[in-house]
């Protein structure tokens, strides 16, 4: 089985454990590294630190073997790692929200299903993090080369446009003084991004492709992360522990 979540953290790590831990939140105290590594040691976390903050998907395999397609394009994280999965809800996300009373990155949709048991984890990353993925050439047969050229490019355009507002703040310090042109660049900034949604409403050559690329990307495009769990067999001594990019 293979299932796919979207996974972030402001912490600089990401983390696997299961769901009914989250009712036995970790009192507020300075040694919450000290109960991370302990539960992580106890195989009751799975913890990678990923040496920054960031995201994406996160392709979780079970009992299943990675496509060789996709295993070539991955280099395995050092260390197997035990997982204790009692109910089988798999909470993968951001480390900071294990056992945590008020969860940032995860949700419900941070949960994958699967088979209560003990279970070893590996991880993977990608080798080559700035190839282009296999799925964006598939992508520009779909819908044409130049078409995709031109939605990145009005969705480039846009984010740059609503940057360069910003730049009217040290500008309009010049001739005014900063309560006339602070207001200014906010009402300029903020009424940009509903004016450029509303005119590409109004454009069906954008619209199309809207409804097409975006959907297309998150389901298809290389994972930030790959873990694999496999069922542990009875009497097994592996432990648990913390993996590091």
């Amino acid at each position: 089985m293979k299932q796919r979540v979207e996974a972030g953290t402001d912490a600089a790590m990401i983390g696997a454990w299961d769901a009914s831990l989250n009712a036995q939140p970790m009192a507020d105290a300075a040694d919450q590294r000290s109960l991370l590594e302990a539960d992580a040691a106890n195989g009751r976390l799975f913890l990678l630190e990923t040496g920054g903050d960031g995201g994406g998907p996160v392709d979780v395999y079970i009992d299943e073997a990675i496509d060789p397609a996709a295993r070539e394009r991955l280099r395995e994280v050092p260390g197997r790692f035990r997982l204790s999965l009692p109910t089988g809800a798999l909470v993968v996300g951001g480390g900071e929200d294990y056992r945590s009373r008020e969860p940032i990155n995860t949700s419900a949709r941070s949960v994958v299903r699967i088979p209560p048991g003990e279970y070893e984890v590996r991880c993977l990353v990608p080798s080559d993090p700035e190839r282009e993925p296999d799925s964006q050439q598939e992508l520009e047969r779909m819908v044409g080369r130049d078409e995709l050229r031109y939605y990145d490019r009005t969705n480039r355009s846009g984010c740059i446009i609503g940057a360069l507002i910003l730049l009217l703040f040290p500008l309009l310090l010049i001739p005014f003084h900063w309560m006339i042109a602070l207001p200014v660049t906010l009402i300029a900034f903020l009424g940009w991004f509903p004016l450029r949604a509303r005119i590409l409403l109004r454009s069906r050559r954008y619209q199309q492709l809207h409804r097409v690329v975006p959907e297309y990307r998150l389901r298809t495009v290389d994972p930030w992360l790959v873990l694999t769990l496999q069922t542990m067999a009875p009497g097994s001594d592996l432990k648990g522990g913390i993996a590091s990019l």
